[in-house]
């Protein structure tokens, strides 16, 4: 039993390579074709029914989504229990370092790897979905800056320790852009997940940048443009709370790129050691010297910068042309539908987070039990727990499936009522509307077939 859990662990513990595996294939009781097809027919339908049935522009009423979950982080008066959040939040940070830089190296047995990438990366990424923006109570960095402005202030300091430079427009929100796709690359492509000392380093540098960035431009003004973890949070949790609006926030160059980044990041784990990716692979290495990368690294990065490029210009050049058929001139106007249309995108990006991390939140999230209680591998038993093993048996193919498949159609059918009823919020006729958002629409049908299709690649028996 204990040889058997290990051998699954080792697979398990691939993360980014393996991370969507199955060892059982489901046979779908209909051909994948039809299955494709009919979840693009579901989302094209949807695009209908929005036709027929709203043609008010309510939506120019609403007032800027600010829910930030049922616990409420935006309270102006802190509670006992948003003191406890934050006490357990940032103590669960100290020992995650102390297990990554000082515990074992073997990642099976050091707490920090899992609690990484699946109790906190997916695991509070659902928790964000579910709940809404739950991360400002939870951010060990923001908590970390607020102990150290505190301890300035009492120090006779009366302004504390940020310097409130201005941030450059014009830089915007590119590096929260940047460090997401670098966070991607290290996730999927390097395997630094295999090493937790590195990734003990790998989290001390980023406190040591994070908060001088809030030092010297302040907190609000870095975790809005530049805290990828600040960002990523922030848009994921707008799925709760009253109806969406791009008007809650002055635009901010780069903001484009992040949602897309959000979307393209989790499509391109997927295709990361597919069919597809070997062909690209091997078309690379044909290509370039041998040399030049031997360990897939550089072309994963070329693999992973052309996916996010290719969903930037789709998702520009539709916006276009929707811009173009709108009936009024277009010139010296500029093209506002781009960010018109970006908070239609958050569900997509919600929606590919489900349908590839359900499996591995349910399974691997499972043995954070056991290690929490020996969290750095010293053969300790702090919560009794330390023998606990997991129930590999909880998830199938079949079940991830079917998870994946009404995540992915459900996303996209929640997109296009959105992009519906901000299209109206322009101000156009319900026939104009309909004529100016169906680019959009073909778009989502389009992703939606080819989401399906790489996530049935590892799990789906009449995959291609």
């Amino acid at each position: 039993m204990k040889s058997a859990l290990l051998l699954w662990l080792a697979w398990g513990a691939t993360f980014a390579a393996q991370a969507h595996g199955f060892e059982e294939r489901y046979d779908l009781p209909i051909p994948l074709a039809y299955v494709i097809a009919g979840a693009c027919a579901c989302v094209l339908l949807t695009f209908i029914v929005a036709v027929v049935w709203m043609r008010r522009p309510d939506v120019a009423q609403a007032r800027p989504t600010t829910s930030t979950g049922l616990l409420t982080c935006g309270a102006k008066q802190p509670t006992f229990c948003h003191g406890l959040a934050k006490g357990i939040s940032f103590f669960l940070f100290v020992l995650t370092l102390a297990s990554a830089l000082w515990g074992t190296r073997d990642p099976l047995m050091n707490l920090a790897p899992t609690l990484i990438w699946i109790g906190w990366w997916v695991g509070l990424s659902f928790a964000v979905i579910i709940l809404g923006n739950i991360w400002p109570l939870l951010d060990p960095w923001r908590t970390l800056f607020e102990l150290l402005n505190a301890a300035v202030r009492m120090a006779g300091r009366r302004n504390g320790i940020a310097l409130n430079w201005p941030w450059p427009a014009r830089i915007g929100r590119w590096p929260a852009t940047l460090l997401l796709l670098v966070w991607c690359g290290l996730e999927v492509i390097y395997p630094i997940a295999m090493s937790p000392f590195k990734l003990g380093c790998l989290a001390v540098t980023w406190s040591v940048f994070n908060v001088t960035g809030m030092v010297c431009f302040g907190r609000e003004v870095w975790q809005r443009h530049a805290d990828v973890f600040a960002v990523y949070f922030s848009a994921l949790g707008r799925q709760i709370g009253n109806r969406p609006t791009a008007e809650s926030e002055a635009p901010v160059a780069g903001e484009v790129g992040f949602v897309l980044a959000m979307l393209s990041t989790v499509l391109f784990d997927g295709l990361h050691g597919s069919a597809t990716w070997a062909y690209f692979e091997g078309a690379l290495v044909a290509w370039a010297p041998q040399w030049l990368d031997t360990n897939g690294y550089v072309a994963g990065g070329i693999g992973l910068i052309t996916v996010w490029l290719i969903f930037v210009a789709a998702y520009r050049l539709t916006c276009q042309l929707c811009f173009a058929l709108m009936p009024i001139p277009t010139s010296g106007f500029g093209n506002p539908l781009a960010r018109l249309f970006l908070p239609t995108l958050i569900p997509i990006a919600a929606a590919y987070l489900i349908a590839h991390n359900f499996s591995n939140l349910l399974i691997q999230g499972q043995t954070l039990i056991s290690l929490l209680s020996d969290p750095l591998g010293r053969q300790w038993d702090i919560l009794g727990m330390a023998k606990f093993y997991p129930d590999i048996g909880l998830v199938d193919a079949k079940l991830t499936w079917t998870v994946a498949l009404v995540a992915i159609v459900g996303g996209h059918v929640i997109s296009i009522w959105r992009a519906h009823r901000l299209a109206l919020s322009v101000g156009l006729s319900a026939q104009h509307t309909a004529l100016t958002s169906l680019p959009l629409t073909l778009l989502m049908v389009v992703y939606t077939g080819i989401s399906l299709m790489v996530l049935a690649a590892p799990m789906v028996s009449n995959a291609p």
